[in-house]
């Protein structure tokens, strides 16, 4: 949705390089004027990740949550907290945000795969599994639906 959004291109570009600076910069820029609705949330997630890069997890736990305030049920930023919670040692709080994200979006692979590694965690080793498995079904789904997508070219 946001993804292709011409004005986030470089962000988008600095974050995938890993050049976390540039992609802070970029999307703090971005903020600046005044987005709204989930576009100010896909912008703060986006910085928060950025933040994590740069080892600024307080921030970046900001971003996530002011994603949050924008709209309560992003799936990134639950996901995204929720791993921040993981990372913690919090498992039962970290499966509490992975379980809203996937409630909140049944599409979001990320949420699906960090929620089975959580279980696991947790022993709840079947619940792990499912979680995973479902997680690879939608990673392939996507992959497909992305595939069919682009035109097909002919050989000479």
């Amino acid at each position: 949705m946001f993804r292709n959004r011409r004005e986030f291109a470089c962000a988008l570009e600095a974050l995938g390089r890993r050049d976390f600076v540039l992609a802070q910069a970029e999307f703090t820029s971005l903020l600046e004027r005044p987005p709204d609705g989930l576009e100010r949330a896909f912008l703060l997630n986006k910085r928060g990740v950025a933040r994590i890069g740069l080892e600024l997890r307080d921030l970046a736990r900001e971003d996530f949550a002011a994603a949050l305030e924008v709209d309560a049920c992003y799936a990134p930023a639950l996901t995204n907290l929720g791993s921040l919670l993981l990372e913690e040692g919090r498992l039962e709080e970290a499966i509490a945000h992975y379980e809203r994200a996937v409630e909140s979006d049944r599409d979001y692979a990320v949420a699906h795969l960090n929620l089975g590694v959580a279980y696991k965690r947790a022993g709840r080793i079947a619940e792990g599994v499912r979680a995973l498995r479902y997680a690879q079904r939608l990673e392939d789904r996507q992959r497909a639906t992305a595939l069919r997508s682009f035109p097909r070219f002919r050989s000479r």
